[in-house]
């Protein structure tokens, strides 16, 4: 990156193979003194951020400045502080935009001397445990940022997991009336809660925003809201909310999610609270869904949303709980009847649906599914009545003729999804061989499906693996996915799969024992030519033998398909990885990377082109002695090695390789930033000279 004083925007995923991140060794190298636009993506919580954070400091033209943390990742305690006082501090005057999604309080917010003058745009995730985070928190971001036009909060809980299901009691926060911080400027405000809370508390931050236009609310709790949540689908509550604290109001849309205790609510009266908002907004419209885990549960799922909800753009994942349609009903705003033709427009940015399948009565059939753009479907299937007895064979139970309850399923099934939309299904179901027709006929009712998760055990009958109905759908599978709960894969099973599912990318297993699957394995390696991922979970720890060495690997891949069949001119790349792991799926991980490198690695080095580059990369867990092997691929292997490494002594080496870069460090993994760019251009010159 030669040219860092052009680049005007930049946007970086802090993930790369070896752990490393991208972000400190760009900053360490580079400076960006003309940045305008940074977002950063997936912090590496390890990650020294020191000298971003200065640069960061420094930077007079940036305009826009973004980090985007996953829920599954965190972030280093000290570089959220440090981050969050840099950017709220800065004395930029071209700083606009601002948004911090990671895990953090804001407590410390009033000890900011200063903040960025012109910002006017925020977008923050507050998140802490339950005594220092709620709505409430809101109102010192308001006191000390005094120009803020556009407002996006999201409110979340940091809860241990086992107490996910205790009921969280509303924390009421003293608040001084006459001392509210009033923001007149703020126009937009959009609140997202992942927690408990309660019309009386939104109340609060709207009595500061008196020139609002436009609000957007979203809520999605775990919990089973206490009484006073109920207010929230209380239409009348919020007409009130409004005409008293934003009477500029001119757009609302929401989507709420609650699990409230019985009694049931009256559907027809939510709907009718909602009728101020059908007349004072144009196309105003809400739709209301209510269903029941089951029959027996004192439980009830809420949800509400209004029909331009799904036009907002935004990076935050709502999760639809399981439905019973069983148990399902839905009102609108727009109807009067119980049937809700237009459900589906309510819910057009809507992907994946779980739904509960375990029992089905004839209902009337809808004009339209109740969603439509699904293309990720959850079937569960867990407590489906099943006629098998448990004493008899698995594999040679025989399914009734009679088929008319199967295919009721799939009328029942598409009264709630567009079948044809679907590709991908994930069948969560016993081990029940009477769920086969149900299998069969949902497969057949999607003929798009290319991804695909199944108990292994159902591909082992024949109603379902020889089925001449369904090797069509088997042939254009990409993703199969056979690690389920209790459900192990014999290796007599694979010669069917590669027969039936000739398409497959992407394959996951599990198996008892690894010691004897490595005769599947060749089956796999010699006839699964675009298989790129390989996942394999075992019960037992492997004992590799001989046989399963990374050159038979090779070998057999070279031998089935050969190198010659990749298209080197457009730059594509065969690539296989095996990934061989406990359930854990964290611990002896052996790694397998075969494939080409694309012609731009010549372009960092200034070389000369390169037309193919091979790499043979592999991690094994094993005490068996593999040196052996290195003979016929001394020329071919460049030794890496730290020279003060602690968990592999360079003295314990006991075999020296023809071709071996020492370098000065203590770092096993060679993750420092120095360490890094140092191996990756002695890396990419040694694959270049051996091409």
């Amino acid at each position: 990156m030669h040219h860092s004083t052009s680049i005007l925007s930049l946007k970086c995923y802090d993930t790369i193979r070896d752990r490393s991140s991208i972000i400190s060794l760009l900053f360490q190298r580079h400076n960006f003194i003309n940045l305008q636009s940074c977002q950063f993506i997936s912090v590496n919580p390890s990650a020294e951020l020191d000298n971003v954070i200065k640069q960061v400091e420094s930077l007079n033209r940036l305009v826009s400045f973004s980090i985007i943390q996953p829920s599954t990742v965190n972030t280093n305690e000290k570089n959220q502080s440090d981050i969050t006082r840099t950017v709220f501090m800065s004395k930029s005057s071209s700083l606009r935009s601002v948004m911090l999604r990671y895990n953090y309080a804001y407590l410390d917010l009033s000890t900011y001397t200063s903040i960025a003058p012109n910002l006017i745009s925020l977008d923050l995730l507050i998140s802490g445990s339950p005594n220092t985070v709620s709505v409430y928190s809101i109102l010192p971001i308001l006191r000390v940022c005094h120009r803020i036009r556009y407002l996006h909060t999201i409110i979340k809980h940091e809860i241990p997991s086992e107490n996910n299901n205790v009921n969280i009691s509303i924390q009421e926060a003293f608040i001084n009336e006459n001392d509210l911080p009033i923001s007149p400027q703020v126009t937009s405000f959009d609140l997202s809660i992942f927690t408990t809370c309660d019309t009386r508390s939104i109340a609060y931050i709207l009595r500061c925003l008196p020139n609002l236009l436009h609000f957007k609310f979203f809520h999605e709790s775990p919990e089973v809201v206490c009484p006073s949540s109920y207010d929230l689908v209380n239409g009348y509550t919020w007409q009130y909310m409004f005409e008293m604290h934003v009477p500029f109001l001119s757009k609302f849309d929401f989507h709420i999610s609650i699990l409230k205790e019985h009694p049931n609510l009256d559907l027809d009266v939510v709907v009718n609270s909602f009728q101020y908002f059908v007349q004072k907004y144009p196309e105003w419209q809400m739709v209301i869904d209510r269903w029941g885990p089951d029959a027996k549960n004192p439980l009830e799922y809420v949800m509400l949303r209004t029909i331009g909800y799904h036009q907002y753009k935004r990076n935050l994942q709502i999760n639809i709980p399981l439905i019973n349609y069983e148990l399902f009903e839905t009102r609108s705003t727009r109807t009067t009847t119980t049937t809700t033709n237009d459900h589906y427009l309510y819910y057009s940015d809507i992907k994946i649906l779980k739904l509960n399948m375990t029992k089905i009565t004839p209902k009337t059939a809808r004009s339209f599914p109740l969603f439509q753009h699904i293309n990720s479907l959850v079937i569960d299937m867990r407590t489906k009545h099943s006629s098998w007895n448990k004493s008899l064979s698995f594999v040679n139970w025989v399914q009734s003729n009679d088929n008319d309850d199967e295919q009721q399923y799939v009328a029942y099934l598409s009264n709630i999804v567009h079948l044809p939309n679907v590709t991908k299904i994930n069948f969560e179901a016993n081990v029940d061989p009477s769920g086969s027709a149900d299998i069969k006929f949902i497969l057949q009712a999607c003929p798009n499906v290319i991804d695909l998760k199944i108990s292994p055990l159902y591909l082992y009958l024949a109603a379902i693996i020889d089925n001449p109905s369904l090797i069509s759908i088997f042939k254009q599978i990409k993703i199969l996915n056979l690690i389920t709960r209790h459900s192990n894969v014999c290796s007599d099973l694979v010669s069917n799969l590669v027969k039936r599912f000739p398409s497959l990318t992407h394959m996951e297993v599990r198996v008892a024992s690894f010691n004897y699957f490595e005769s599947a394995i060749d089956i796999l390696l010699s006839h699964q030519q675009n298989l790129s991922y390989l996942n394999i979970g075992h019960s037992t720890p492997a004992i590799f033998n001989q046989p399963f060495s990374r050159s038979h690997i090779i070998d057999k891949r070279c031998q089935a398909f050969g190198f010659n069949t990749i298209d080197e001119h457009k730059g594509n790349f065969k690539l296989l990885w095996i990934l061989i792991s406990p359930p854990t799926y964290a611990t002896n991980m052996w790694m397998f990377n075969m494939g080409r490198i694309q012609k731009k690695i010549s372009r960092i080095l200034n070389s000369k082109p390169i037309d193919v580059c091979k790499s043979y990369r592999a991690r094994l867990c094993s005490q068996e002695d593999f040196s052996f092997k290195l003979n016929d691929y001394e020329n071919h292997i460049l030794h890496i090695h730290g020279n003060q490494d602690f968990v592999v002594p360079i003295e314990s080496i006991k075999r020296p390789l023809k071709h071996t870069l020492i370098v000065n460090t203590n770092d096993h993994d060679l993750e420092e930033p120095d360490i890094l760019q140092e191996r990756t251009i002695k890396a990419v010159e040694f694959i270049c000279r051996n091409e």
